[in-house]
């Protein structure tokens, strides 16, 4: 036997992984194969709405979930444990904090916020939390980007998420990159923008198509990804529901609420009065492209995607998008985690 093949191994192992396929060593590869309520998984924004779904998802599935919050003692991180999910402490800035959170941890997920903080901050957050996850050695990280991420937008909140991967790909981590669209609790801000005025208003043209997700089918997803890294390792994945305009969601919302809403197109300068700088690169770039996509593929391939008319808005049954991908559709969906944060719209978590 060559006296170096030990090292010619690891070298080969990380070079497969970086294709797809979880040979990081005997030890990493045993390790992916254990039950889940042998692996460790450490989930940021396990508070929030996505984090949220994915530390509910994976607590059922049997995985030993640790949700990162700066406060253990909070309402919500108790609400955590509540659900079988350890709160740990951990804050983006303070790197021995985020090293203590994920000793011992087989995978992570990362999600990371720009609201009330900047893109700066986003980026230099998601890039020291993938860098404490290589340091602890980590097997399976799992970031959540944006679908509009690669289109390169010019979009602050977007092309951050672009950086953000860009930096993950150079570590030295066994990596997957999930790309959600719009969150479909956009309905829930719809409705009660509808019981508000009468009517549903925005900058966009009433036609315009954009795809959505349902936050937790972002959680099954991950679910999936973690159940099986040999298929996952090195993939990049743009993920959507379904797709329907803002003249649709309005349709819904008139059968959901008994009343005729409609929805009109606010003038851009009367819009720009109100809007920020970020809001309104990010509005202009959707008017100026078309970058809905046909949705068929991925829910042929994930038969349990939910549609817009599967959801239900503030706990009611929503009637159904005329002609939407899921319209006429009906499954019967397996009941998630119980409601100690508290749901709206395809569960997705209050105060997020």
């Amino acid at each position: 036997m060559n006296s170096q093949g030990p090292l010619n191994w690891n070298r080969w192992a990380k070079a497969l992984a970086r294709v797809g396929i979880l040979l990081c060593g005997l030890p990493a590869l045993a390790l992916a194969q254990s039950p889940p309520d042998q692996r460790v998984v450490l989930v940021s924004g396990a508070t929030g709405t996505q984090g949220g779904a994915v530390a509910r998802e994976l607590a059922q599935r049997g995985y030993r979930v640790r949700g990162l919050t700066r406060n253990v003692d909070s309402e919500a991180a108790r609400a955590l444990a509540a659900q079988g999910i350890e709160p740990v402490q951990g804050d983006f800035d303070d790197v021995g904090s985020l090293d203590r959170a994920l000793a011992g941890a087989y995978g992570a997920f990362s999600v990371q916020q720009y609201r009330g903080i900047g893109v700066e901050a986003e980026i230099r957050q998601g890039k020291a939390f993938a860098a404490a996850a290589q340091r602890a050695g980590v097997r399976h990280f799992v970031y959540t980007s944006v679908a509009k991420a690669p289109l390169n937008t010019g979009v602050p909140q977007f092309d951050s998420k672009l950086e953000i991967e860009a930096y993950i790909r150079t570590l030295d981590l066994p990596y997957t990159i999930v790309r959600p669209a719009s969150f479909m609790s956009y309905l829930d801000e719809a409705r009660e923008q509808a019981l508000r005025q009468g009517f549903l208003s925005g900058p966009l043209p009433p036609n315009q198509v954009r795809n959505y997700i349902a936050p937790r089918d972002i959680g099954r997803l991950v679910g999936e990804i973690f159940d099986a890294p040999e298929a996952w390792i090195g993939a990049v994945i743009d993920i959507a529901g379904d797709a329907f305009s803002y003249a649709d969601a309005a349709a819904l919302l008139s059968r959901h609420l008994g009343r005729p809403i409609t929805y009109r197109q606010i003038p851009w300068d009367e819009y720009a009065l109100s809007a920020s700088e970020m809001e309104q690169a990010r509005d202009r770039w959707y008017i100026e492209h078309d970058v809905a996509t046909d949705v068929a593929p991925l829910r042929e391939r994930f038969p349990w995607l939910t549609s817009a008319e599967e959801c239900p808005i503030r706990g009611h049954g929503a009637r159904g998008l005329p002609g939407t991908v899921g319209a006429g559709r009906r499954r019967a969906r397996r009941p998630l985690a119980g409601p100690a944060l508290g749901y709206n719209f395809c569960n997705r978590t209050v105060g997020a």
